[in-house]
């Protein structure tokens, strides 16, 4: 927050890059040195996900260069952000995603299906259980062929990977607020063992579960309503 950093993007390398949106499934890694890092991993089937699809327009990434002044963004998210109270912070990211949302109301969207509401209702409750395609794609009152490709065109993810998401997501903040320990969010949640869990989480986010931690601050959790 504040500084510049050298991303690598798919094998591209980047230089003095203030921050950037990444698609899905695309490689990407970076050395912030002793810099602060803002990392938001935004929840697929939000507002401010689909605000970021949005703004991707098809592409693997965009520089927030490209959608704010660099002034603007130092003075949403300055340095020493992560050393203020928790309810400031709340209040900065989202005026920073308000600030994302701005630019991608002038684009053109599509209105997210009314039957995705629904199956994304049901997946949240039932995340601890096995949730079956043909299952939930009945709930739509769809084929399973077509649920599957109107899931991954609304949601942004396809069906299987966003439960993953899902799971992975409820068991770390479980784990972060004290909720459960580890081995009981991995099997709350549906994982076979701490090593599918760990081996899971590492190639989704790219680092193992316990040192992410260990030496990441999870300062808030701000939910966005589904709309």
């Amino acid at each position: 927050m504040g500084d510049t950093f050298d991303p690598e993007i798919n094998g591209r390398y980047h230089k003095a890059v203030k921050g950037f949106i990444v698609a899905r499934n695309v490689r990407h890694t970076w050395n912030s040195g002793e810099a602060v890092m803002f990392i938001s991993l935004v929840e697929p089937a939000s507002r401010w996900g689909r605000d970021l699809r949005v703004l991707l327009a098809g592409r693997e990434v965009c520089f927030i260069e490209e959608l704010m002044a660099v002034e603007e963004l130092d003075f949403i998210l300055p340095r020493g952000l992560e050393t203020m109270d928790e309810m400031i912070v709340a209040q900065r990211v989202q005026a920073f995603f308000a600030r994302l949302a701005k630019r991608s109301t002038a684009l053109p969207r599509r209105k997210t299906d009314d039957r995705m509401a629904r199956v994304i209702s049901y997946i949240d409750q039932n995340l601890s259980k096995n949730i079956d395609l043909a299952e939930v794609a009945n709930l739509a009152h769809l084929s399973s062929h077509r649920f599957r490709h109107l899931f991954t065109e609304q949601i942004g993810l396809p069906f299987t990977q966003y439960i993953i998401w899902q799971r992975l997501k409820k068991s770390i903040y479980a784990v972060a607020s004290g909720e459960m320990t580890l081995g009981e969010a991995v099997e709350n949640f549906g994982f076979t063992d701490q090593a599918h869990f760990s081996n899971t989480f590492k190639k989704t986010f790219g680092v193992f579960p316990r040192a992410f931690l260990q030496s990441s601050s999870i300062i808030l959790q701000v939910y966005v309503k589904k709309e």
